[in-house]
């Protein structure tokens, strides 16, 4: 499934199962409830993962990086100069100390107001708990669902999480142009009933 819009106007798809661009099936109807609920979502993650697991989720920086662009990136509209943090962050459960999820972001920061910028930057919130806060208008656009039965050995993010995770990645639009791209990791064992 890449660059496929199945949840733009619906969290349900007839056909329940999907091939990702890696070639992998995806039963969706196999997928637990909630899992199946976070990767159709345009909602906030954050706030998701509480209301579920009835436990606050804090926002744990792996790196947070700052580069200024030679070429264009991939589902952003940037340019030769532009600036683009690139973020890696687990969200954690501050009592169980559970890692929920993992995420990747290149943000565009020419799209985002300045305070928001400074914010993510520090990478003490959440991409979408910050938007909402500080009330910015966005809309999200869900471009490819994936699954990974084993995880990269050498990738420090990944490894915060248990083998077998699906994925998503998603366009941030900020006044229509795409600011933000993210790709979420969940972890299949912990949603499991």
């Amino acid at each position: 499934m890449t660059d496929k819009s199945y949840f733009r106007s619906s969290g349900f798809v007839k056909e329940s199962e999907i091939y990702t661009e890696l070639g992998t099936l995806i039963d969706l109807k196999k997928v637990p409830p909630f899992l199946r609920t976070l990767l159709v979502t345009d909602g906030t993650v954050t706030k998701s993962l509480e209301a579920w697991f009835w436990e606050r989720i804090k926002i744990h920086p792996i790196s947070n990086s700052l580069e200024v662009m030679k070429d264009g990136l991939p589902g952003l509209e940037v340019s030769t100069g532009d600036k683009v943090l690139h973020r890696e962050v687990i969200l954690k459960g501050v009592e169980s100390g559970t890692n929920y999820a993992c995420a990747r972001s290149n943000v565009s920061l020419k799209h985002l107001p300045k305070e928001i910028g400074d914010a993510l930057e520090k990478g003490e919130i959440g991409i979408g708990e910050l938007l909402r806060e500080e009330g910015v208008e966005t809309y999200r656009d869900i471009f490819n669902i994936n699954y990974l039965s084993t995880l990269p050995p050498n990738d420090k993010l990944l490894s915060s999480l248990p083998s077998e995770v699906l994925l998503r990645s998603y366009r941030i639009r900020v006044n229509g142009c795409p600011a933000i791209v993210v790709t979420e990791y969940f972890p299949v064992s912990i949603f499991k009933p």
